[in-house]
């Protein structure tokens, strides 16, 4: 009788873990899609993240190459570029690689002088960034202006403006410029203002020539110019 009573329990148990069972493994197929969905929420949240981190090192980027003009430290500015760039400004044709980069920079704009001239005013402020990164999160793209303020006490001075096309790229995890041009919108002396008289927009250099000539000669004011 006793034995009859254990072997019933026996089979309660085990049916009862049966059903327990049946019922974890009910449960869990259940949880599955909302497992898989919190899985795809969170890869595209960090998506997300690792996009919005590369932007804000990208305007870091261009930002920093903004201060470095303003005091023309070219040693500087030239890193930044990556060893195959591109680099054109206004109309002074085509600068490419790290030895184009640099012949444009110190010996072209900055007239091999490195640093500011006692009395000399070079800001470069760079604005209204719009930056695009590409879905792999290896390369972007970039839209400034640049608002320009030159001068050399008590001798001249002069007011610029002008729009920043920009390619970016990311180098064992380090973001670059690419490609670089910019178009010059105005070129005005600070005492007559750019509604009396108009700077020229510049041209190659013959001293330390481009790379290669313009890529597309613009007009620029009174003329216009609309950068594609």
């Amino acid at each position: 009788m006793r034995t009859m009573r254990m072997s019933t329990w026996v089979w309660l148990v085990a049916i009862l873990a049966a059903f327990g069972l049946g019922v974890i493994g009910s449960q869990a197929r259940a949880a599955e899609p909302a497992r898989k969905q919190l899985e795809q929420r969170v890869e595209v949240l960090e998506r997300k993240v690792r996009l919005l981190e590369d932007r804000a090192a990208i305007e870091k980027l261009t930002r920093a190459y903004g201060y470095y003009i303003d005091k023309k430290v070219w040693d500087e500015v030239v890193p930044l570029f990556a060893s195959d760039a591109t680099v054109e400004i206004s109309n002074r044709g085509v600068y490419r690689n790290t030895s184009g980069v640099e012949r444009l920079f110190k010996q072209v704009i900055g007239r091999g002088h490195p640093g500011l001239a006692d009395g000399e005013l070079s800001n470069h402020m760079v604005l209204q960034g719009v930056v695009d990164v590409a879905p792999g999160g290896q390369t972007a793209t970039g839209r400034w202006r640049a608002f320009i303020q030159i001068g050399m006490w008590q001798k001249a001075a002069l007011w610029a403006e002008g729009t920043y096309d920009i390619r970016y790229v990311k180098h064992n995890g380090v973001w670059q410029f690419q490609y670089m041009r910019w178009y010059g919108t105005y070129f005005a002396p600070y005492d007559k203002g750019w509604a009396k008289q108009s700077f020229s927009n510049n041209a190659p250099s013959t001293e330390h020539a481009p790379d290669a000539p313009p890529s597309s000669p613009y007009d620029s004011y009174p003329g216009h110019y609309v950068p594609p």
